[in-house]
């Protein structure tokens, strides 16, 4: 309790009390018009395309395996897994929420901990139970596939809008805003900023807020997630660095956490591999359990 109280006056001195808003300079001047909508929807499409996600419904499940460092006091204290840089493995299906996450060294060696339909599960590979959530675990491993998977996950979003261009860090960007019910911040839905590299026509920062954060900090903060290290994986271009920062920081030395990438693989195992209670309801990408805490 102590650690995350420091965390939350951490966090507290970085945001405020109000809810935080991605729309850019360009976005309050202007507002969301026909042509803005079209412009958007149309640069996210071609980088959902360019990234081969378009492929992505062709596989039933992936793998990752690598290791995710939390740095400094607030990292440590803000880190939802049971470890810390060690090497893990998260299993996915793609199109849903059902997830696991094994950890393969340390002193958690062999800990298993998954969803399946929000139902959260723990234990080993010998004896899995589902019990009350670890709402951190639940948070991260819900996250990191809707990050692995944004170009696929965004391009559904009702409101998609540019945002705006700039030049920054020697590369040339078109800024793209993606958010559900209404433009303007409310506490049921997030923002989605995105940083589109002209060149590449691939996402480098996505800046995104925090609505639905498992910590019961204050609204205002957000966090800019950074992709490097672009490799092909069957067709897919995946990011094997994702760095996140606080607010508006892009690059730079310091980071709250850094998920390195040392394998993945598609259809590498079974989907009914994390089915651990086969007569439990298949829902998809659908958050009943929002409604019902």
């Amino acid at each position: 309790m102590k650690n995350t109280l420091i965390t939350l006056l951490i966090i507290g001195s970085l945001s405020g009390c109000k809810l935080s808003d991605l729309r850019t300079d360009y976005l309050l001047e202007n507002g969301i018009t026909e042509s803005s909508e079209e412009k958007g929807g149309r640069i996210l499409e071609e980088v959902y395309r360019n990234q081969g996600f378009d492929k992505l419904e062709t596989f039933q499940t992936y793998s990752v395996v690598g290791s995710d460092h939390w740095k400094g006091l607030l990292g440590k204290t803000g880190n939802p897994w049971p470890v810390n840089e060690d090497k893990i493995k998260i299993r996915y299906i793609t199109n849903t929420f059902d997830s696991q996450l094994e950890v393969l060294e340390g002193k958690k060696k062999g800990l298993i901990a998954g969803l399946q339909s929000w139902s959260y599960y723990e234990g080993t590979e010998e004896k899995l139970e589902f019990q009350k959530p670890d709402k951190g675990t639940r948070f991260v491993l819900a996250a990191y596939q809707y990050f692995f998977e944004l170009s696929s996950r965004l391009r559904n979003a009702p409101i998609i809008a540019y945002a705006g261009e700039e030049e920054a860090f020697g590369e040339s960007y078109d800024k793209v805003f993606a958010t559900w019910e209404d433009a303007e911040p409310n506490k049921n839905f997030d923002q989605y900023l995105l940083w589109i590299n002209k060149e590449t026509k691939l996402i480098d920062f996505v800046s995104y807020t925090l609505r639905e954060n498992f910590l019961p900090g204050p609204k205002g903060i957000y966090g800019t997630l950074e992709y490097r290290d672009y490799q092909e994986v069957d067709g897919l271009k995946i990011p094997f660095n994702h760095t996140v920062r606080i607010q508006d920081k892009k690059e730079g030395k310091g980071y709250l956490h850094r998920m390195i990438v040392e394998e993945f693989e598609f259809d590498s195992f079974p989907k009914e591999q994390l089915y651990i209670n086969p007569e439990l309801e298949q829902i998809g990408d659908e958050k009943p359990y929002l409604s019902a805490e």
